[in-house]
């Protein structure tokens, strides 16, 4: 399992919510910039709201952190 994420993943994630979230030209502009098309990710194996998840659950782990202390 994964510790991290490297910046062409966040980019990734970031770039799929922006088109689920209907900023088209936003998610355009980053793709651009990031060099989305040219990413070794295949965004077939990426659920929908996968950025949300991610963020969900690291807020769920922090507090969780937080309860152990």
């Amino acid at each position: 399992m994964a510790t991290s994420i490297t910046s062409v993943e966040l980019n990734y994630l970031v770039f799929r919510y922006l088109q689920e979230s209907g900023f088209t030209h936003s998610a355009f502009a980053l793709g651009y910039e990031a060099g989305i098309n040219k990413s070794p990710i295949d965004g077939n194996l990426v659920p929908p709201g996968a950025l949300i998840t991610f963020v969900q659950k690291g807020l769920q782990f922090l507090e969780m952190e937080a309860n152990l202390k």
